[in-house]
């Protein structure tokens, strides 16, 4: 008699499980604490990567910025010679009003990934500003991570109806 869960058993314990497919997301995001926090709610769902500044997040887009499934972009990026809204327009092939720090030059434009500027700034930069220069969505800090989770489900679901 097999049991249930048994190496014998293929359906259950002979055969590893298929792997799922995650999501990729980048976080550019300079505050250690509002990454752990986004990290352990989103990390189950997706494949959550990290880069702590502009440089980070261009390096980081040179190499993978056509397999993201989203961008989670902070705007204040402390250290950083591009603050998140000229980086989102660098990301989206618009000009900045200043010269660009040499790691900057040339960054590919990726018109198809969606943008979420993650912040608490949002006095200073109001939701227009922001889609204005290429963002797709705004989410406030601290993060209401139902809100976040809806809006990549909705990001997802639109990017799938064009195809």
């Amino acid at each position: 008699m097999k049991r249930i869960g048994h190496k014998d058993d293929p359906g259950l314990g002979g055969t590893p499980p298929r792997a799922v497919h995650r999501e990729a997301l980048l976080y550019v995001e300079d505050d250690d604490s509002n990454y752990r926090v986004a990290e352990l709610r989103l990390s189950v769902g997706y494949a959550l990567s990290r880069a702590h500044d502009a440089f980070e997040a261009c390096r980081t887009l040179r190499e993978h910025g056509s397999s993201l499934s989203a961008i989670l972009m902070d705007i204040e990026l402390r250290g950083s010679d591009l603050n998140g809204v000229e980086l989102t327009k660098l990301i989206r092939g618009k000009p900045i009003e200043r010269a660009l720090p040499s790691y900057a030059v040339g960054l590919p434009a990726l018109p198809n990934v969606p943008i979420i500027f993650v912040t608490a700034h949002g006095a200073k930069y109001p939701d227009a500003h922001l889609l204005f220069a290429g963002g797709d969505k705004v989410i406030p800090k601290p993060v209401d991570f139902a809100a976040l989770n809806l809006a990549l489900t909705q990001l997802h679901l639109s990017r799938v109806k064009r195809r």
